[in-house]
């Protein structure tokens, strides 16, 4: 049986005696396992030619619907994951590991 999932630098998902838990690397405990960490996280959120150089869309208006999320970890700062989303659409639950 594992005990940890390791998602990135800065995310795993734990067993804990309170059950599967998404762990920042600092110790932080982001939410329960069965749920969209994002929702738990400091979130920055931004055009997406802000991504960098090259990410710049031609398409005009559609770039103007879209946005570049960051997710921190609200206790240290260390950023979990991105997306690229449309304004005002839910959170991308992207992460859904199991132990």
């Amino acid at each position: 049986m594992r005990e940890q999932v390791i998602i990135n630098e800065n995310l795993s998902l734990r067993r804990t005696d309170a059950g599967a838990r998404f762990v920042c690397a600092c110790g932080h405990d982001l939410a329960d396992g069965s749920t969209n960490f994002k929702e738990a996280c400091a979130v920055r959120e931004s055009p997406t030619a802000d991504i960098g150089e090259g990410y710049a869309s031609f398409a005009v208006e559609m770039a103007a619907q879209m946005c570049f999320r960051e997710f921190f970890c609200p206790d240290c700062g260390a950023r979990l994951t991105t997306e690229v989303a449309r304004v005002g659409d839910p959170y991308l639950w992207d992460t859904a590991p199991r132990l």
